[in-house]
């Protein structure tokens, strides 16, 4: 069997990696160079991988017996639509499903008008003034969220990126000043976030093990929203720091929303991504994302033993399929441009594979290009490096002088999973948890 597979990032690679596993040929169509993906494709395409007409083109000539899509931004455009219309098998959700993760409000008034528990209180604009009036109405701090796709930079949080109500709506006003956008605020929870991933055909979904993605550019959880710096996965034991009743609530909320949307929208096929938050008042849902989260597929296609192929082809025949999953902890840290998550400025890195493979890492390459033995950044992220094992300080001690190995500009956040890092988490789940009636 052979399998397409559009996107050229980590998540990608992942995808890619777990596809092969499974014996089936794979044929990548990808914005850029991706080494990773080079070294396992049949045939690498490069181009507008948002472009339908253009990969429906490439994919005619491929005759792929399956189709995948990891980045939300082809499935926006469109792509997904345009290849099932003509006839391939496609495990992603089409443009009309993914609309929980391409417009905020739609999914905040779905669920409200649904009664599908966790949603959080959160008011829609697109007018400045009005949005100005409401914030000096509300009597609790705030969230500021793009309605559209930001690729997890877009979203703002009182007290965290802005402090003063007035610094707040400086920042709503300048955001809908061109009067094209719309701009969500939410009230502000508190607690732990985690990720929980799975796979859904129809009302049918099954899960993987939650993830923690570190968003934050700096460490101690510092700084501007990011795409992800790294996450951590302790397979199906769970993070210590979440309770396993906030996680049962959490997968009850996301079935109820999927068989929902299911009977009264569209069905949907292929990934989701709910990145819920763990509250003194059980978990609230933060958004939904069509797709797998960029890193925490890594976490999860590294623990399965089961190929995606499989459990695609699986979905696909309306089998329910159960991912068989290796009990083992994983860290992931990525490697960044210089002042990404601002003004990110490229760089090229030489990395000694052989010597980080020996130390026990594993590599998947980002958002970068083949340039000989250097990878070119781009803006985005460059190579995650993933530790694996079965205790939190084996898992760690990997990531030790790993800089030797690297030439070259970047940043790493080297706190990332660390027992330190976990503990921290705990304490304060303990004094949320505390506050609860």
């Amino acid at each position: 069997m052979r399998a397409l597979l559009i996107g050229g990032g980590g998540r990608e690679h992942a995808i890619g990696l777990s596809i092969v596993k499974s014996g089936t040929e794979l044929a990548v169509i990808s914005p850029n160079e991706n080494p990773g993906l080079m070294r396992i494709a049949k045939k690498v395409i490069i181009g507008d991988e948002n472009n339908g007409k253009w990969v429906l083109r490439n994919a005619t000539k491929l005759k792929p017996d399956y189709v995948f899509i990891g980045p939300e931004s082809p499935v926006a455009h469109g792509v997904s639509d345009i290849l099932l219309d003509n006839g391939f098998k496609v495990f992603a959700p089409s443009s009309e499903a993914a609309k929980l993760e391409t417009s905020k409000a739609f999914c905040r008034k779905f669920m409200s008008e649904n009664q599908v528990k966790g949603n959080i209180e959160s008011t829609p604009f697109s007018d400045p003034d009005k949005a100005e009036r409401f914030i000096r109405d509300i009597d609790y701090d705030f969230v500021l969220k793009p309605d559209g796709l930001t690729g997890g930079k877009g979203v703002v949080v009182q007290g965290v990126h802005f402090k003063s109500r007035e610094e707040g709506i400086g920042i709503a006003r300048e955001y809908l000043a061109t009067g094209k956008a719309k701009l969500l605020v939410e009230k502000k929870v508190v607690g732990e976030e985690f990720s929980l991933q799975g796979f859904v055909k129809g009302s049918r979904i099954s899960f993987l093990p939650i993830v923690q993605d570190y968003k934050r550019a700096f460490e101690g959880d510092r700084g501007p929203n990011t795409g992800g710096m790294g996450s951590v996965c302790f397979s199906e034991r769970g993070l210590p720091f979440i309770d396993k009743g906030i996680v049962d609530k959490a997968k009850d909320i996301l079935e109820d929303l999927v068989r929902k949307f299911n009977r009264k929208v569209t069905s949907y096929v292929g990934p989701i991504y709910g990145g819920f938050i763990a509250t003194h008042d059980g978990p609230k849902l933060l958004e939904i994302n069509a797709r797998l989260g960029d890193p925490e597929a890594m976490n999860v296609l590294s623990l399965m033993e089961t190929s995606i192929m499989e459990v695609a082809a699986g979905m696909l025949l309306g089998l329910q399929i159960k991912p068989e999953l290796r009990d083992r902890i994983n860290v992931i840290r990525y490697l960044v441009p210089r002042g990404y998550g601002t003004k990110p400025a490229p760089s090229v890195l030489e990395i000694d594979e052989e010597k980080v493979m020996v130390k026990g890492l594993r590599i998947f390459y980002a958002s970068v290009n083949q340039d000989g033995n250097r990878i070119r950044q781009t803006t985005s992220r460059s190579v995650a490096l993933m530790s694996e094992g079965s205790d939190i300080e084996e898992v760690n001690s990997r990531f030790s002088n790993i800089s030797s190995l690297i030439k070259g500009e970047y940043e790493m956040r080297n706190d990332i999973g660390t027992g330190k890092s976990i503990e921290r988490k705990k304490r304060a789940m303990k004094i949320i948890m505390s506050q609860k009636a």
